[in-house]
């Protein structure tokens, strides 16, 4: 149980709160501004077009709309449960942030291409691009460029930490100090060969 004494305030303080605070507020205007956009998409194809009617499609018939709205949802939730670990001071290790961030950059970065790409479909005119009309999908495409932005200077920072700390968390990167029967005598091999048996002459 978290009390108001676990909360460390002065964790607003560091740039890497910040950029994930302001990574949250461009989530959150991506996934919403995306999800408003229920009518002026000239898409996704010539027949669903012509069955929403004149005013267009929503984002909902577009899966690569729909996946970066999904994906941006988590990626919002993510940066709060993230700054709340900040503030109350349970921060995880270098390298378990470095990989979380790796992968959403990834997944973020398709969604955006995935969008991107989908805007600039044309499928009544040449000139007449999907988004045309649609202003708040071309706002949540721009938002999701933004966070993605974002991401990757977190990506730098954390890997910077994780660099300090000299890898520390990958398998097999701890330096150890002694191997029996190496270390101890620095000519032998490992593994210790066994001792040779004496032999014991009887008169």
């Amino acid at each position: 149980m978290f009390t108001a004494a676990d909360i460390d305030p002065t964790a607003t303080n560091s740039p890497k709160f910040r950029l994930i605070a302001v990574q949250c507020l461009f989530a959150l205007t991506a996934f919403s501004a995306m999800a408003s956009q229920h009518q002026s998409l000239a898409g996704p194809d010539a027949q669903t077009l012509e069955l929403c009617g004149p005013t267009g499609c929503g984002y909902s018939k577009f899966p690569s709309f729909k996946f970066l709205v999904s994906l941006f949802v988590i990626y919002w939730l993510f940066t709060l449960f993230a700054m709340a670990a900040y503030l109350l001071q349970k921060v995880p290790p270098p390298v378990t942030e470095f990989l979380c961030y790796t992968v959403f950059n990834v997944l973020l970065f398709a969604a955006f291409m995935a969008s991107a790409t989908e805007c600039n479909t044309t499928i009544v005119d040449p000139v007449y691009p999907v988004c045309k009309r649609a202003t708040a999908a071309k706002a949540s495409v721009a938002f999701a460029f933004m966070t993605w932005l974002g991401v990757c200077v977190s990506m730098i920072f954390t890997f910077k930490e994780w660099r300090d700390h000299n890898y520390s968390g990958i398998p097999g990167s701890a330096n150890f100090d002694f191997v029996p029967g190496v270390t101890s005598n620095p000519g032998a091999s490992y593994p210790p060969q066994a001792a040779a048996a004496t032999t014991q002459t009887y008169a």
